[in-house]
């Protein structure tokens, strides 16, 4: 990606996480950005963290002209040109319910987190969320955003993986944070298997040994291949069978864009959210319901899903934020 001191129409904040789904954006931003050539579009920050000293650089060294998207949650806030900035970390809109959830840790980094994030918002002329629940979140704590809030869905190349044969394997691509009680969720879909699936069914998880309990490490269906780069997870997302994205709390869910523009069912939770990302990709359960959990494993690995790529077409997206 493009990271200089050019003039520029559109100035591209691309600072924050290396993992997850803010990288699985850039992965799309960056085969866009050399797919079509764009020398108007300068890309900044995009191997930084987000930090104080960050936010303060990139408001005195970007120009103030034409376009400026923050990525990473908090906008542009000095005066001049567009001010957009992509809203999708579901942490800093949290209700009270679920901020009590969280642990002490979590918790207070949010608290920390929030209020720039929120103040920031108030500051850009358009905020991009990834879904009507975000959308949701953000006019619930900053009502006055309303009619500044646009939701599209994050881009998904459909050609991003390769055309491999499928194999009985179920695919769980979740990055580990305490707060997506990943262990219970596994436990759950281990108990699932042994009672329902066939026994060549494996279970691959985008994890490493230190963060599974022993439990769960040594079970025979499960297989560890550690957090990989999209390169490499994407020959494992043409092997694969079905999907697994069991956590709650989400703006989006890429795993879920993903099953349903690539054709592969995704088990995850039935909810609104889901259904609006996944569509008829979505096989979906209630958390702690181990029959619905059954239910929804059963028809996964019996489903066929048609590849659905028109609501996450990445040069419709990039075209509209981008200009």
């Amino acid at each position: 990606m493009r990271d200089d001191k050019l003039p520029a129409a559109v100035v591209v904040d691309a600072a924050g996480s290396m993992v997850g789904g803010a990288a699985r954006f850039k992965v799309e931003l960056r085969r866009y950005l050399a797919r079509t050539g764009r020398h108007d579009v300068r890309v900044i920050g995009a191997e930084r963290r987000v930090s104080p000293v960050w936010l303060l650089r990139r408001e005195f060294t970007a120009p103030r002209q034409g376009r400026r998207v923050a990525l990473n949650n908090v906008s542009f806030t000095s005066p001049g040109g567009e001010r957009w900035a992509l809203l999708r970390n579901p942490l800093d809109f949290l209700t009270c319910d679920e901020e009590a959830g969280l642990s002490h840790d979590i918790r207070s980094a949010t608290r920390r987190r929030a209020p720039v994030v929120h103040v920031a918002a108030q500051r850009a002329d358009v905020l991009v969320v990834p879904s009507t629940g975000m959308a949701m979140r953000v006019t619930r704590i900053l009502p006055r955003t309303a009619g500044r809030v646009v939701i599209r869905p994050h881009p998904v190349s459909a050609d991003a993986i390769p055309s491999l044969p499928r194999e009985p394997i179920i695919l769980c691509p979740v990055l580990f944070s305490p707060y997506k009680d990943m262990p219970d969720r596994l436990a759950e879909l281990l108990t699932a298997l042994d009672q329902a699936a066939e026994e060549s069914v494996r279970l691959c998880v985008t994890a490493e040994a230190a963060e599974m309990p022993a439990q769960l490490r040594q079970h025979p269906k499960i297989k560890l291949v550690g957090r990989l780069e999209h390169r490499d997870l994407r020959q494992l997302w043409a092997r694969s069978q079905v999907i697994y994205f069991p956590p709650g709390i989400e703006s989006f869910g890429y795993p879920l864009a993903e099953a349903r523009v690539y054709g592969r069912p995704v088990i995850a939770r039935d909810t609104e959210q889901n259904r609006e990302i996944a569509g008829p990709a979505l096989c979906g359960f209630a958390p702690g319901d181990q029959e619905s959990l059954r239910g929804a494993l059963a028809l996964a690995l019996t489903r066929n899903v048609a590849p659905d790529p028109a609501p996450f077409d990445p040069d419709a997206y990039f075209n509209w934020i981008l200009g």
